[in-house]
């Protein structure tokens, strides 16, 4: 049985800041233009240009309902991670993502990878309907325990996922997240996506440079590289 997908659609907060001419279907979905304004922390467009040959700016962002985490700073807000969502089947996503005119399909959260099962089913989906498309989209190492065969289905030249690392101990994962950090399952997960050949990178929220470089060691250690 297909999936449907549970998208929750833009807040009021997030209104405040978004052009109307990138509010699309009724608030739905957004469209993107990645440094529009000449810069911002994220890397995407230029991790992509490195590794697939283009700069793939301009997104189509999808928000998914739910979390693991509660982070105070977060964009989406709590309106827009928890509000009321709406159902959309695959096809009805991508077809909207071609109507956009977008070059890379975001599936944002929340936490998108609290999905992460159903992702094969949209990747396939999207790529044959649109085989020059981008499928991006997040980790966070804590949703839940990964399994092989999802990690498995990632295996795409287009498709390009952020690992973002909300804290390296349990007390910046605290402040970062007001979550506890579930260790075990970050490493678990870790070790599953470099053992695998996935094309990811990583972000990093408010770590100490301490932290950062220990966090180097041990993948270093663990994985080689």
């Amino acid at each position: 049985m297909a999936h449907r997908w549970k998208v929750v659609p833009l807040s009021q907060n997030q209104l405040l800041d978004i052009r109307p001419n990138d509010v699309l279907n009724n608030g739905h979905f957004r469209k993107c233009s990645t440094y529009r304004g000449g810069g911002g922390y994220d890397q995407f467009p230029i991790i992509a240009e490195r590794r697939m040959g283009k700069k793939y700016s301009e997104q189509f962002i999808v928000q998914l309902f739910g979390c693991n985490l509660d982070c105070p700073y977060c964009y989406v807000t709590r309106a827009g991670v928890w509000g009321n969502y709406v159902e959309y089947t695959t096809n009805q996503l991508i077809d909207a993502f071609i109507s956009s005119g977008q070059q890379t399909f975001h599936l944002m959260g929340g936490a998108p990878a609290l999905y992460l099962q159903y992702w094969d089913e949209m990747i396939r989906q999207l790529l044959a309907k649109c085989p020059e498309a981008i499928f991006h989209s997040d980790l966070m190492l804590t949703e839940k325990l990964y399994k092989m065969k999802w990690i498995e289905s990632l295996q795409w030249p287009n498709v390009l996922c952020a690992v973002n690392i909300k804290g390296l101990t349990k007390e910046e994962y605290m402040a970062n997240t007001r979550k506890d950090m579930r260790m075990n399952l970050f490493w678990t997960n870790l070790k599953l996506l470099c053992s695998n050949n996935i094309n990811f990178y990583l972000t990093f929220t408010n770590i100490s440079d301490a932290n950062y470089i220990d966090f180097w060691r041990i993948c270093k250690e663990q994985f080689g590289g």
